[in-house]
């Protein structure tokens, strides 16, 4: 079986259409800073007559991940366009240089097919399935998708679903705004259904892409947006976005203080910090989560406050 990975090690996960010629130097070469995950996409970055085109390139990039020694490298994962195509690609030795799939469109209509995917791949690698299409809008497909992962023996292989904004956006007819987050217009409702539906059940989830790359100021407002959701990463489409969503992922220092103390041995069943309440029964699972993403991206510097048990101060 594969080894662990935290959803938190996918930070800014950053789309690149497999016909990009430099798929290499972004992999091998570190191009781009602090990149910790990616996608080579097949599927929707790719118009049809440059199919064959780009899975020349993504068989000669991946040959050459296999031959060369592991190091520092982003994450890797590989969108097909279908799932005839991502088992053909499962026939080629090089297909295990890669740590797993991202599966479109993944719905009841397509279950069974990404499942016979998934029980054809090797069993190092990860999935990623893309809630994105009419179904996600329909709380209770969504729900009956939820029993069947639920029951699914490779749900243990799930990295986490990923919310596919564009796609659910054209669904109802609309596309995103470079002066507004997602969530003024109707996918907050579905961000946080799809939270409340699959988090309990133990699924992690991502968010969608922010499409303006030029200005910040929305994509900042918009992720902040994101972690209060309990999203843990974002898909990018520009090298530019992956610093922002990384320092907006550093942890708060009262927050990470907190987080601590919550999971300390004999914490107090309630308590409080800096005029905040902390009970132990109700933070902890928050407070691992706290202490996983600093794990990966450490925590913004403040001053430690002090912690007294909400008993001592009436």
């Amino acid at each position: 079986m594969n080894d662990k990975l935290s959803p938190y090690q996918l930070g800014a996960t950053l789309y690149m259409p497999a016909t990009r010629s430099d798929l290499l130097e972004v992999i091998l070469q570190q191009k781009i800073p602090d990149l910790r995950s990616l996608v080579i996409c097949l599927e929707d970055a790719i118009a049809e007559h440059e199919v064959q085109a780009a899975l020349f390139n993504l068989y000669a990039c991946l040959e050459v991940l296999y031959q060369a020694e592991r190091g520092a490298q982003p994450l890797v994962f590989v969108r097909p366009r279908h799932p005839q195509m991502a088992l053909e690609l499962l026939s080629h030795r090089s297909i295990c240089a890669l740590d797993g799939f991202v599966l479109p469109k993944f719905d009841h209509d397509s279950f069974q097919h990404w499942q016979k995917v998934m029980q054809a791949a090797p069993n190092q690698f990860w999935f990623m399935p893309t809630l994105e299409t009419a179904q996600i809008l329909d709380a209770y497909a969504v729900r009956e998708l939820r029993l069947r992962l639920q029951q699914a023996e490779l749900k243990s292989r799930i990295l986490v679903l990923r919310i596919g904004g564009n796609d659910l956006l054209a669904c109802l007819q609309l596309r995103t705004h470079p002066q507004h987050t997602l969530y003024d217009g109707p996918l907050a409702y579905v961000v946080g259904m799809l939270v409340a539906q699959l988090m309990p059940a133990g699924f992690q989830l991502t968010a969608p892409v922010f499409e303006c790359f030029r200005d910040h100021t929305v994509l900042k407002a918009e992720f902040q947006r994101d972690l209060l959701h309990g999203l843990v990463g974002k898909t990018v489409i520009h090298p530019h976005q992956i610093p922002i969503i990384h320092q907006a992922l550093r942890v708060k220092h009262t927050d990470y203080l907190a987080a601590k103390k919550i999971l300390a041995n004999h914490a107090p069943a309630v308590f409080q910090l800096n005029g905040v309440m902390c009970e132990l029964t109700t933070h902890q699972s928050w407070a691992l989560q706290v202490i996983e993403r600093a794990k990966y991206f450490g925590c913004q510097l403040a001053e430690e406050g002090s912690v007294t048990s909400l008993s001592a101060v009436g």
